[in-house]
């Protein structure tokens, strides 16, 4: 049984639009776990995050699974070097390249504050002009994550796990609101931007402040990729967060952030479904459910009709990202991946993986 079928979800098409290729593991083991994924979440289409800030060659893995499964789209990352190499011409190359290859929009974590901190730049700042200037005028979509759960600047309010985690921000990162900033400085300058906001912008603690926003700029959107705070503030204002909901559901998409664990020998039930079933769960239930990825009760989920679940669940991701994904330029990419596998050092693996990526796309 699929998990729809399992949990009593209504029978919809839906598409993910935030699940990353994340691990390092052989390439035909991933493909079987997206794979599986796809079918037993009854996926029609996967957007695919890559991060070349942990793998630097998440960009061709992406590509090529995107070559290799139906409904694949790709977005890629920029790679940055961190010194005075990360010019305007730099990742105006990159992005130009990236399109070629065939992305279908792109993927920054730069706003993640560990990594904000180490660029030591803002992300308005110029050097990334060319980029994003790049993107409005393809009309190609930005996934961005900026920022974490607003508590996790305070040590009077993170929560233990977090601390225990390191991810407690003082003074030496940028704050949560001067970060915003940045992110206001971006669509001041490209206001037509397809910009989506990950993890809800977290701002699920700040109706204001997200109302303010999305009236503002109206190319944006958010999407539903849980934090672990998200929810339950939806639950603590929820007839004001539901009219907020069916007011911009053409704006919000639907996303778990699930990515290629090793199977094991666990289901997919176990492994993979916490996270999509407090979204679907929250979305679709009308009395309180357990939150199993947390262990928690979540008392007052949203209960959306139809009309609000089909555009949420699969007509925004059509819109936003197309009826169907960009062309791959292969030689193009084999080309590409093979003077990167001879420009950076990897491990027997990852030189594997690489080289399958080039055979692949050249006898394509």
């Amino acid at each position: 049984m699929k998990n729809y079928e399992l949990n009593n979800y209504r029978s919809k098409p839906v598409c993910d639009m935030h699940i990353h290729p994340h691990v390092e593991l052989p390439l035909d083991e991933t493909i079987k776990i997206f794979e599986n994924i796809k079918d037993y979440f009854n996926y029609e289409k996967i957007a695919l995050q890559s991060l070349p800030y942990h793998d630097i060659a998440n960009n061709f893995k992406t590509l090529y699974l995107k070559s290799k499964i139906d409904g694949i789209y790709a977005n890629l990352g920029l790679i940055h070097n961190l010194d005075d190499r990360d010019t305007q011409d730099y990742y105006s190359k990159q992005v130009k390249s990236m399109y070629r290859m065939g992305c279908d929009g792109f993927k920054m974590l730069e706003g993640k504050p560990t990594y904000r901190k180490q660029m030591g730049r803002p992300l308005n700042d110029s050097v990334f002009d060319k980029f994003y200037e790049f993107a409005e005028e393809k009309q190609l979509p930005i996934v961005l994550h900026y920022g974490d759960p607003v508590e996790f600047w305070d040590i009077n309010k993170i929560p233990k796990w977090a601390l225990e985690r390191g991810n407690l921000y003082d003074d030496s990162f940028v704050s949560f609101r001067n970060g915003q900033k940045e992110i206001e400085g971006i669509l001041e300058k490209f206001p037509k931007l397809k910009l989506i906001l990950a993890h809800f912008f977290f701002v699920s603690d700040d109706i204001d402040y997200a109302e303010w926003f999305m009236s503002k700029w109206e190319n944006v959107c958010f999407d539903l990729t849980p934090g672990s705070e998200m929810y339950f503030n939806f639950s603590d204002r929820i007839d004001d967060w539901r009219r907020f909901f069916v007011k911009y559901s053409d704006r919000i998409l639907y996303g778990t952030d699930i990515y290629n664990w090793q199977q094991g020998d666990l289901s997919m039930e176990k492994k993979y479904s916490h996270a999509v079933n407090l979204v679907r769960g929250f979305l679709e239930r009308k009395e309180p459910f357990l939150n199993t990825w947390q262990n928690k009760e979540m008392k007052n989920p949203f209960g959306f009709e139809d009309d609000v679940l089909d555009k949420i669940y699969h007509d925004n991701f059509i819109r936003v990202f197309g009826e169907k994904s960009r062309e791959l330029d292969k030689e193009y990419i084999a080309n590409e991946c093979a003077n990167f596998l001879s420009a950076h050092e990897f491990n027997e693996l990852e030189v594997s993986n690489m080289k399958q990526i080039i055979d692949w796309f050249k006898s394509e």
